[in-house]
This record gives structure tokens, C-alpha cells and sequence, in this order.
């Protein structure tokens, strides 16, 4: 009885364990792009640093090596353990099963196309190298290498990476209520960033689609959960995702007439916008914690976590 009961006692441990490990490598999927902020903005521009985004190794500047050898394996790898945790309770009936696989398969190769939109953006380093260094800014070659840059590898790698966090929101298992601080921070900060993100890609355009398939995520998951849903991590970081993004975009509209590339701003804009966005994700997430909260006292108990 004792080594019975010691079994079932380290279940919900481990359980703890692997969801709060995949909520870490969620957290490297929503940040690992700021090493760009980081790195290129502010040591590299604010601090005058150039030497550690610009130089060209073989054609190629050192932001864009590690772009290709640091930050797109790390992307694959948090998707990847993500889409396996929220997998991770296998069913027994065969149906049930196949239903269960075909679902993991999807997530899977939304990420595969995320990874390989990352690679076909390669061609951004053609295109830089020709602009800058070659003076060569027209002609079919160069529009193609544009076309990849900034058209193709944009839709490639935005579209699948917005699907598949949606798919986790529908399909994650029960349980991985804890760290809602964190979750509603995530969704602020990604929120913000991916808004900039998608106006310096040219495709600014895919921040309503983006928040109505999030909103339509959060809608299913209620719906399969019931009141027990709103306590879970990805709903409270899609709430506040959809409330940042747009909300970003309008200032940005608002701040600058137009949604202009961040890059061709000059860099008295780009110091605006950095502090814009920092503001923007501390009084946003702020906000997302007293409007949690708020809704957690005034929600019965019952309807929040009737598991």
C-alpha cells in the first residue's frame, strides 16, 4: 500500500515538471528574437557598439550568423518540446489515437514550415550584401532575392508560427494553470514585439487575422474546458497577445502616419520606439495582471477550475 500510494504521489510532480519545462521553452520561442533588440538596438545603435551586430564574416553580418546558427535552431527545438508536451498524454483507444497523432503531425509541420520560411530569409543576406555593399538595388535578380526576402520567407514563417500557437491553445492538455503572471507577461511582450515585427516584415496586414484565429483558439478551448479554461497559460498569454498586438500597431500608426519599416525610421525614431515599446509592455502587462485578477475574485470558483 505505502509503495502504491508513493507512486501516485509523484505523479502530479512530474506532471508539474514537464509543464513548467514547457512553459521555459515557450518563454525561448516568445523571446529569442530579441536578441536582435538586444544585441543590434541597443548595444549596437544606442550604445554605439557596431561590433557586435555589423561586421560581414564572409559576406554575411554577424546579426544574421547568428540569426541562421543560433536563433533558428532554438526556435525549432522550443516549438518542438512545446508541441511534445502539449501531446504528451497519449490515448489508448485506437481511434482516439490516430485523431491524437494526426493533431501532433499538424503542429509538427506548421513548425517545419516556420523553419524553413527562417531559411528561405537567408536571402536577406543576399539582398543587404547587393544594396550596401555591391550598390545594386535594381534588376531581375535583385527583385527576386527581394521577393524571397521580404515577400515569401515573411508568409512562410509568420503565418505557420501564429497557426501552431493557436493549435497549442486548442489542444493543450488540462492542468498547466500555474505561473499566470508570466503568461500574461509573455503575451504583452510578444504582443509588442511581433506588431514591430510584422511592420518591419511589410505585412502589418496580418495583425487582425493574427488576433481573430487567437480569439478563435481561446473561443474552442472554452468551449471544450468550460470556466476551467480562462485559469490555463496559453489562454491567459493569448488574451493578452490579442489586446497588445493591435493595440501596438494603433500607436504606431498613430505615432509615425504610417506603418513604415522600423529600419528606415532614422535612429532618433527608432529610440522613440524602443522606449514606446519598453512602456508599452510594462503599463500593458500591468493592466493584463489587475484585469486577471480582478476576474479571478469575481469569477465563482467552481466555474474558474471545475476540473
Amino acid at each position: 500500500m505505502n509503495g502504491a500510494h508513493d507512486e501516485t504521489a509523484a505523479k502530479p510532480t512530474v506532471a508539474l515538471r514537464e509543464r513548467t519545462a514547457a512553459i521555459a521553452w515557450f518563454t525561448v520561442v516568445v523571446f529569442a528574437y530579441y536578441y536582435k533588440v538586444v544585441l543590434c538596438g541597443v548595444f549596437g545603435h544606442t550604445l554605439g557598439w557596431s561590433f557586435v551586430c555589423d561586421p560581414y564574416v564572409h559576406g554575411i553580418t554577424l546579426n544574421h550568423w547568428i540569426e541562421t546558427l543560433v536563433y533558428c535552431p532554438l526556435l525549432w527545438l522550443g516549438l518542438h518540446q512545446v508541441n511534445t508536451d502539449v501531446f504528451g498524454d497519449v490515448p489508448s483507444d485506437p481511434r482516439a489515437l490516430r485523431t491524437h497523432r494526426r493533431r501532433q503531425l499538424i503542429g509538427e509541420g506548421a513548425i517545419a514550415v516556420v523553419l524553413y520560411g527562417t531559411g528561405v530569409h537567408i536571402a536577406n543576406v543576399i539582398e543587404i550584401n547587393s544594396r550596401e555593399r555591391q550598390d545594386i538595388a535594381t534588376g531581375p535578380v535583385y527583385d527576386l532575392v527581394k521577393f524571397l526576402d521580404e515577400g515569401l520567407s515573411h508568409y512562410l514563417q509568420f503565418v505557420p508560427l501564429f497557426f501552431v500557437i493557436g493549435w497549442f491553445i486548442v489542444n493543450d492538455r488540462p492542468g498547466r494553470t500555474g505561473h499566470a503572471t508570466w503568461a500574461l507577461f509573455m503575451g504583452v511582450g510578444h504582443g509588442v514585439e511581433r506588431a514591430v515585427g510584422i511592420i518591419e516584415g511589410g505585412k502589418w496586414f496580418l495583425g487582425p487575422p493574427t488576433v481573430l484565429w487567437l480569439v478563435l483558439a481561446v473561443t474552442l478551448r472554452v468551449r471544450r474546458r468550460g470556466g476551467a479554461a480562462w485559469s490555463e497559460f496559453f489562454v491567459r498569454y493569448a488574451v493578452a497577445f490579442c489586446v497588445a498586438l493591435p493595440s501596438t500597431q494603433l500607436a504606431y500608426r498613430l505615432r509615425f502616419g504610417a506603418f513604415t519599416q522600423p529600419s528606415a525610421l532614422g535612429e532618433a525614431k527608432l529610440t522613440q520606439l524602443a522606449i514606446g515599446g519598453a512602456t508599452l509592455t510594462i503599463i500593458g502587462t500591468a493592466l493584463a495582471i489587475a484585469a486577471d485578477q480582478r476576474w479571478v475574485q469575481q469569477t465563482p470558483l467552481t466555474t474558474r477550475a471545475g476540473r
